[in-house]
């Protein structure tokens, strides 16, 4: 028998380490102009070297004319920072690290001690949103890396409620990923914190609640699992026929369902009401012609200030102000250019869904074409999640209502033609099916499946069902009315 006991060794492995600029890009990428503007203002409290540049008026630009003529030199000038200074800060930074964790060593005090530290420190600050905290959850939840790109896909699907809207062949086939690696993503999902999150339906919502608390097999669950249509319908009588329960029974997994949370996002959400901000308007100009126009209101300009230029310049500064100066001046930097990429990224990504989905803006939702992020990644030259950073979040004002961005992007449906039509161009097609049914005589989804074949549409009826679901109309015999 082998001797048993704790042993050391070493392995090397490749891996993405995400410096905190890096992540810093990312987040701006992805968060919404509105509380861009949070961060931004952070980031001006922290860094002294950043100030904003104000709008230019009427009157500021015809006393700029005035000076230029007069040959003032009095125009702010923006820092310009070169390779040699970034690289005097890096042989710095590796000096200054190198000594102090020798001085911390000699104490009994590692790096790892450091950065236990460090890591106390960034968790205690800040209030975390459902991103991070689910983000949190989902670096230890997987080994396998395509596993973990999933949970990312999942997490940036999301909707304010904590629901996926899409099923997870959509979602997969959007995003380019493995379906496999999406089912496999979205089965430990539904076991973070909150419990129901992830859920694509109320009824998975209630049974991943249930498998969390450890209720998987009582009362609430049968009815969940075994009795969903009559419970919904509120035939308690007919869910214990089928479950051969008492109605003490019945009553007792109502009680216990009425405990369950139905917004598994509730309380990570901020303001039930908020107001949505487009990122982009499109609409036609005087010719005719579509454009584009940004909403860079919430996104103030900014700039380094010019006067730290002269206190590099000068011999007073010792070598900790120098290095904080340079410290600043990188992030500052680094901030300024992240967010004019975010700008730049975010408008190409709406001229493509311009150009990509003009059906939709002319006609309607029931002209909208299928289009996936790989498509858009590779017509930008850039990965398939920086386009899902770029759409997150971010709203677009178009003739027919406010629409996120990831809207534009669905998988499609053959038509007889030949061509295809994007989903929601064929759940458009089945709500006007049933705006136009009868009340007394509703369609079942066997006639609405009949009805999109003369459209030229051949799906299935389970299709049609989910689809149906999808807005929110239940089966024929619980929208018949009695006329």
């Amino acid at each position: 028998m082998a001797n048993q006991g704790i042993n050391q060794s070493q392995k090397q492995v490749q891996g993405l380490i995400l410096t905190p600029q890096l992540r810093q890009s990312l987040r701006i990428l992805q968060v919404p102009a509105t509380e861009l503007l949070r961060e931004i203002s952070e980031e001006l409290a922290a860094n002294p070297l950043l100030e904003e540049v104000e709008p230019m008026t009427g009157e500021s630009v015809s006393a700029l004319s005035t000076a230029e003529a007069d040959g003032e030199d009095e125009i702010p000038r923006e820092l310009n920072v070169g390779e040699d200074d970034f690289e005097a800060l890096r042989r710095m930074k590796e000096d200054w690290d190198e000594s102090y964790y020798e001085e911390m060593r000699s104490q009994g005090y590692t790096q790892e001690d450091e950065e236990r530290r460090q890591h106390l420190l960034e968790s205690v600050t800040g209030e975390v949103s459902l991103s991070e905290h689910l983000q949190e959850q989902a670096r230890t939840a997987s080994d396998d890396f395509e596993v973990q790109e999933a949970l990312k896909l999942l997490i940036s699907s999301l909707d304010e409620r904590g629901f996926l809207d899409d099923d997870l062949s959509t979602i997969a086939l959007r995003s380019g990923q493995s379906y496999e690696a999406v089912v496999n993503a979205h089965t430990l999902m539904l076991g973070f914190d909150p419990p129901g999150i992830g859920a694509r339906d109320l009824r998975e919502c209630f049974l991943a609640q249930l498998r969390q608390r450890g209720r998987g097999l009582s009362f609430a669950a049968r009815l969940v699992a075994e009795a969903w249509e009559p419970l919904m319908a509120r035939r308690l009588d007919e869910c214990g026929r089928i479950l051969e329960l008492t109605p003490d029974e019945v009553r007792e997994g109502l009680a216990e369902l009425a405990k369950l949370e139905t917004v598994p996002a509730r309380r990570f959400t901020r303001d039930e009401n908020r107001m949505i901000t487009p990122d982009a308007t499109v609409k036609k100009d005087e010719e005719g012609h579509w454009k584009i126009i940004l909403d860079d209101r919430y996104i103030p300009k900014l700039r380094l200030v010019p006067a730290y230029k002269d206190m590099l310049a000068g011999q007073s500064l010792g070598d900790k102000e120098r290095q904080y100066i340079l410290e600043r001046m990188r992030q500052g930097k680094f901030l300024i250019g992240a967010i004019e990429e975010r700008q730049r990224t975010v408008d190409r990504l709406a001229h493509i869904i311009l150009e990509r989905q003009k059906d939709f803006f002319e006609n309607g939702p029931a002209h909208l074409r299928p289009l996936t992020m790989t498509d858009v990644a590779k017509e930008m030259g850039v990965h398939e999640t920086t386009v899902g950073r770029a759409a997150a979040n971010k709203w677009m004002s178009t003739p027919h209502g406010m629409k996120e961005f990831r809207w534009f992007f669905t998988s499609g449906v053959s038509t007889e033609s030949g061509g295809s039509v994007a989903q929601e161009g064929v759940q458009e097609m089945i709500a006007d099916i049933l705006a136009r049914e009868n009340p007394a005589a509703p369609l079942a989804d066997e006639a609405i499946t009949e009805e999109l074949k003369k459209r030229g549409i051949k799906i299935a009826r389970r299709t049609v069902a989910k689809y149906r679901e999808g807005l929110d109309q239940p089966p024929a015999h619980l929208r018949k009315r009695r006329l």
